[in-house]
């Protein structure tokens, strides 16, 4: 496959993000994925010890190198992403955070579109269940003749700039994930679903995370 029809990205993880650990690390994934370039880098996880501003200046000093084309941010705040956006001089294009039904990131949402960034949504459909059993989820597959992780992500796929990136390792899955673009949820499924969120269950939640926002 061509190379121009892959898109990759890499991050950096959140103890290498001070502005000489941070292009050493870039530097090392590079080696390790054979290639001159990525076409996106990430900061993992903000680090409470570096400045913002230091580790987006570091971002667009391996942008200026050409190591990546695009740069962006993780796990970000909205108060973390108003302090990288007014530092940096390229454009950040993604905000990569935990998204699924269970968890309202409205907030994080709107700051995202208001700068023209891609909220991309990892962890998209929980650990499944118990999303999979709710009756929000289930009738509108039933209604659909679709899966309970296709109704999902067509959920996310209906919100204006949510980038929904489920994991697999399985061909079929893979082939499930993808058939999700034929078909639309209504506005009464969608708001059943979005009203998951009071539960407010989030999975990926460190001694080292930030000061999440409130729903």
């Amino acid at each position: 496959m061509p190379r121009d029809e892959i898109f990759v990205t890499t991050k950096v993880w959140w103890s290498d993000i001070e502005p000489r650990k941070l292009e050493r690390s870039a530097e090392a994934s590079l080696r390790r994925l054979g290639l001159d370039h990525v076409d996106l880098l990430l900061v993992h996880w903000p680090n409470p010890a570096v400045p913002v501003a230091e580790t987006i200046g570091a971002l667009n000093a391996v942008k200026a190198r050409g190591l990546t084309r695009h740069i962006g941010v993780s796990n970000f705040t909205t108060a973390l992403l108003r302090e990288a956006l007014a530092a940096s001089q390229a454009p950040l294009v993604a905000n990569q955070v935990e998204y699924h039904p269970y968890l309202d990131q409205s907030k994080v949402h709107a700051a995202c579109r208001a700068a023209g960034m891609a909220m991309v949504a990892y962890c998209p459909i929980f650990r499944g269940e118990p999303l999979f059993s709710e009756p929000a989820v289930t009738s509108a597959a039933r209604r659909h003749g679709r899966t309970p992780a296709q109704i999902v992500l067509r959920w996310h796929m209906q919100k204006t700039g949510v980038l929904p990136i489920p994991r697999t390792t399985r061909k079929e899955r893979l082939a499930e994930n993808l058939a999700v673009s034929d078909f639309a949820l209504s506005e009464e499924e969608m708001d059943a679903i979005s009203m998951l969120s009071a539960r407010n269950a989030r999975l990926c939640d460190f001694s080292f995370s930030p000061k999440w926002d409130n729903p």
